[in-house]
This record gives structure tokens, sequence and C-alpha cells, in this order.
């Protein structure tokens, strides 16, 4: 249990600094989404030399929330964070180099190396000014142990929400998937023990050296910038239709619903009624599915690239969704059927869960994973996820850095064939993959 602190609590909050609150003030706007008033908070805390800050800052440049999108400011501020000890940063600053020219990497280099953080606090030292000070465990109230506990799962990439103290369902959720991780006891609780192994978790990961990290090798990737997804690689249609647009991939399906509930056998041959059953049993899962009623694509559309890849393998896709209802299925498969055996990644608008990883084997769907929770994606803008499986069969979703499934499953050990997106209903556009082993 953490122990509150009793005539202590204005000596914590001076401790803290101006920093950690201004970064907890800029996470409550962007959350709500007021983009300009979390570019001002974090602003300020990041050029305290706040590393989570720093992060945030290069994530709201990148993708010009709040401002105008300035790559190079975002790389500079993705540099700082993780020379800091971040432990995103390093990831989302070689991400966003790919997109960028060898002039602006050098710029934003150049600009990170003369950086120098401001020294905002009185009782700041100037090694001190790179790191906020934490404050004592045993001094801490409850609400103030919880707020540095989200605060640590969010560095390490667990989705605790807002650094608010208060214990919702996000930060319970959180900290089972951490404990879960550690091989600890998931009580989902918060307690000192629990912020002590958070903080020494953090140390570790931070010094971590990179040379540790395993080679890979890129066996796909496709912005669709040559305006032809025929070549270069070469996708094939299965149904449906597809254009290449300015911003990549692009797939319209209108949806329909019917009151046909008359089960449904999946065959590879047809890919259509493979996709649709897999939406009915993630939405009978959850009881999310209405009475007598099924949300049927007009005509649902699918598409693959062959691109054979290890059992172990880490995606990045850039997806953009303009419209629910629906789904997209985004996956790898066995064999010679693209709508056969393999994993898929289903996306539900306005449905919880909102996301869900099926495996398909024989003609049959499991859902092995789901988050818990509805996902919006559709504000017209670009989301970021990345799916990892290592040889152990540990797979992570991430989507804009935020882990929503966390799940071990051996049921396929194969290599896998390739690429395969199916539109079940909705305006989605694929805007950019890389596909590593």
């Amino acid at each position: 249990m953490i122990i509150k602190g009793l005539a202590l609590s204005f000596i914590l909050f001076g401790s803290v600094g101006l920093a950690s609150a201004d970064y907890a003030e800029g996470m409550r706007y962007y959350e709500q989404q007021e983009y300009r008033q979390a570019l001002q908070e974090f602003g300020a805390a990041a050029r305290s030399g706040d590393a989570d800050a720093q992060y945030m800052l290069g994530r709201l440049y990148e993708s010009g929330n709040g401002t105008v999108q300035n790559f190079v400011q975002a790389h500079k501020w993705y540099n700082l964070a993780a020379a800091r000890g971040h432990s995103h940063a390093a990831e989302a600053r070689n991400s966003l180099a790919e997109r960028m020219t060898a002039g602006q990497v050098a710029e934003a280099q150049q600009s990170a190396r003369g950086w120098q953080p401001e020294e905002q606090k009185e009782e700041a030292s100037s090694s001190q000014a790179t790191q906020r000070p934490r404050p004592d465990i045993e001094n801490l109230t409850d609400r103030q142990g919880i707020a540095e506990i989200q605060r640590e799962l969010n560095r390490l990439g667990y989705d605790a929400g807002p650094m608010d103290g208060a214990m919702g369902n996000r930060t319970r959720s959180a900290i089972r998937e951490y404990q879960a991780d550690m091989g600890i006891a998931r009580n989902g609780r918060a307690s000192a023990d629990l912020l002590k192994r958070l903080r020494q978790t953090e140390r570790q990961e931070a010094a971590a050296p990179s040379e540790l990290e395993p080679e890979s090798r890129v066996v796909l990737q496709d912005d669709f910038d040559d305006g032809d997804f025929r070549r270069n690689p070469s996708w094939t249609v299965l149904g449906g239709d597809f254009e290449v647009d300015e911003n990549g991939l692009r797939s319209i399906v209108e949806m329909q619903r019917t009151t046909d509930r008359e089960p449904r056998r999946l065959s590879a041959e047809r890919p259509e009624e493979i996709g649709l059953a897999m939406l009915e049993l993630i939405l009978e899962q959850t009881g999310n599915a209405g009475q007598g009623e099924v949300p049927t694509p007009v005509d649902p559309a699918h598409i693959f690239v062959n691109a054979t890849v290890d059992n172990a393998f880490r995606m990045e896709l850039e997806v953009a969704s303009r419209q629910r209802p629906g789904s997209l299925e985004l996956g790898l498969f066995q064999g010679n059927r693209p709508s056969g055996t393999g994993y898929r990644l289903v996306y539900s608008p306005g449905a919880s869960p909102g996301l869900s990883l099926v495996r398909l084997i024989s003609g049959s769907a499991e859902v092995v994973a789901r988050h818990e929770g509805s996902l919006d994606l559709e504000d017209g803008r670009f989301h970021r996820i990345v799916w990892t499986r290592d040889e152990n069969g540990q797979m992570q979703v991430r989507v804009d850095d935020q882990r929503l499934l966390n799940v071990q499953d051996t049921g396929l050990r194969d290599p896998f064939q390739g690429f395969v997106m199916a539109n079940q209903g909705g305006d989605y556009t694929l805007g950019r993959i890389k596909l590593e082993e």
C-alpha cells in the first residue's frame, strides 16, 4: 500500500517541478485532442529536458497536430528524448528518418547537437536539467502514487491513460499487462512495490545497448509513390475495387444490414464469407451483435501481395479510416491461399472491442486477443500500426505507440507467404507498409 504523506504534500509538488506539471497538463489536452494547447505544455516541459514531453512534442510535429507538420523538428525532439532514455523515441526517430531526405536528417541532427535545456527551476542544477527528479515513494499520497505509476507505465509503452492519479480501467489494464510481461501476479493493483519495480524496469531498458537488437531483413516495403500497385511490388486484387491516389492504396466499400443469421461455413474459395464470419465472431463474443442483424458489405474488397517472411516478423503500417461502420482486416497468410491459414488483425470502427487478433486454421477462426475498448481512427489522419511476433510466438500490436494487444500464440509455426488486406465495409487507405523478419 502506498503510504500517505501527511504535511509533505506541498514539498512533493515542489520537488516534482514545473516540467512534470506541464507534461501532465499536456497529456490532458492531448487526450482531449486540443493539440495547440498540448503543444504549448509539452514545449515548456521539453525545453526543460523532460524526455516524455520531448517524445510527445516529436509526435505532434510528425503528425502536424496543433502545428505545421515539420519532420526536422520531430526528428530533433525524438533524438533528444532517445538520448535521455525514452524507450520508444529511437524507434520513432528511425522510422521517421526513412521518410526524410538526407539533408533534412543532417539538419535535425545538427539542431539536436546544439540544443541545451532551459534553466526553469531555481533548485535544479545543471546535472538535473535533463532529467526530472522523482519524489520518494514513501512520501507519496495514494493519488500521487497512482499518478507516478501511470507515468512509468506510459513511459514503458503501456497505455495507462493521462497522469491524473485516478485508478480507472485503462490504468488497471496497463498494470495487468505489465505484470504479465514481468511474470508476476496479475492483480491490477497500484502499490509501492509496483512503482519500485516500474522504476527499476525503466532503468534496465534505458541502459540496454542497441547493439543487442537482432538484425532484420526487409521483405516488403511499399509507399505507393509510383501510383501503381500492380508493380514494384505487384499486388493482386481478389475482389472489389482498389486505386492509388496521392495518399496511398485506397478502397471504399458500402455497408448494409441484413437479418441473415444462418451459420456460415468458412471456405478459402470465398474470402468474403471468411471476413464476414470473423466480424460476426468478434461481435458475438462481446455481445455487440444486434439481435438478428448482420453488417454486410455490399461488395467486399480483397488484395494481397506475395512476400515470404519467417514466423517471427515486424510489420509497420500507416492506415487512415474515414467512415464507419464496417471492418478492415490486415494480416499474413501461409501457403498459396491468401484467404486461408494465417493471422488477421481486425479493426472494427465504433465496436467494442475495436481491435482483435484472429487466427485462421483450416477454415476455422478464433479470436486470440482483443483490445478491451473501442478504437476511433476516423479523424482523417494516418495512424501508425506496429505488429511484432518473436520466435516464441509472443505478439504485440501498437497503435500510435500505444500497446493495445499482447498475447502469445503458437498455433502457427510455419513461415508466412504474404500480406493480405480486406475491406469489409468502410473507406480505408493504406499509406505505407514495411514488413521485415
